[in-house]
């Protein structure tokens, strides 16, 4: 999806309704959504590539050729019968004022499923990779079908597997390696609001339903709540910030969590870059990808 950004100030109410008047001073557009978390995975060196739907209209086009910019890899699914999503956020003194969507989120069916399947499926298997994220957004693209497809043949290819659920597909993400829920996402799962005592049981039924070895609740401000087959952590943020932003945190946790599991890193040390990515996110205003060195200027 495309994030796109105008920025002005406030001084005065509409007399035409009582709603501010913004004096514009700029748009940008960046790459959202799933995009976001390429750009992420770039940031840290990586050999990156994404793949996600569209429609066939001039902001796939833009989209295209934002990641091209950023040497970003992609296979983009076309749809006849939708837009490429658009995120539209008007801002004035780093204050949300109103977020519009352009979208659709209806689900793929039949031919465009099909056609969808084969050709990620095709892609994947041509880049080859050592990790995937899916990143769900409940726009489409993520079917049962396609989900418990594309993680069978990713566990056949040794293909380590990363998920950011969302709630319509929640429990579809077996045999993933890493399962990434907030809190929020977590609750509506669990059907209760849930509280940090509850989250080593639910951890421990969600694994052995599931078959997922590690599972990581983002828990905002208090961090993020870690569980595997060995261990439990709770990792709460070692550096305080004054929070701008949420936006894009999770795209940076679950980028830099997943990152250090891959290398070798324990869950512990793990957590604790995820937290440190996640800060560094809210700090900025609007959905940022991290910036290596100013996340190495942090920890000197």
């Amino acid at each position: 999806m495309l994030d796109r950004y105008i920025y002005g100030t406030v001084d005065r109410i509409s007399p035409e309704a009582p709603v501010p008047i913004l004096a514009h001073l700029k748009t940008e557009v960046k790459v959202g959504g799933a995009g976001n978390v390429a750009l992420n995975l770039a940031s840290w060196g990586c050999k990156t590539s994404l793949v996600g739907l569209v429609g066939n209209d001039q902001n796939a086009g833009l989209l295209k050729s934002l990641l091209e910019k950023q040497n970003i890899g992609y296979k983009v699914i076309v749809s006849e019968n939708r837009p490429t999503t658009v995120k539209t956020r008007v801002v004035a003194a780093s204050h949300h004022l109103l977020r519009i969507d352009e979208e659709s989120s209806a689900y793929l069916r039949g031919a465009e499923e099909e056609t969808a399947l084969r050709e990620i499926l095709n892609y994947v298997e041509t880049e080859k990779p050592d990790l995937l994220i899916i990143q769900d957004y409940n726009k489409g693209l993520l079917t049962v079908n396609l989900i418990t497809e594309l993680i069978e043949f990713c566990v056949k290819q040794k293909i380590f597997i990363s998920v950011d659920p969302k709630e319509e597909n929640f429990f579809q993400y077996r045999n993933a390696n890493l399962f990434k829920p907030n809190l929020r996402e977590a609750s509506i799962a669990a059907q209760k609001t849930l509280q940090q005592p509850d989250l080593e049981g639910l951890c421990n039924l969600w694994s052995e339903k599931l078959n997922i070895n590690t599972i990581a609740i983002t828990l905002g401000s208090q961090g993020i709540y870690l569980h595997n087959q060995d261990n439990e952590y709770h990792i709460k943020p070692e550096r305080a910030v004054d929070v701008v932003d949420v936006c894009g945190a999770g795209d940076a946790v679950i980028c830099s969590l997943t990152l250090g599991l891959i290398h070798g890193l324990d869950l512990e040390k793990s957590g604790s870059l995820a937290n440190l990515t996640g800060a560094y996110v809210c700090s900025h205003s609007g959905v940022v990808a991290i910036n290596t060195d100013e996340i190495l200027s942090w920890l000197s």
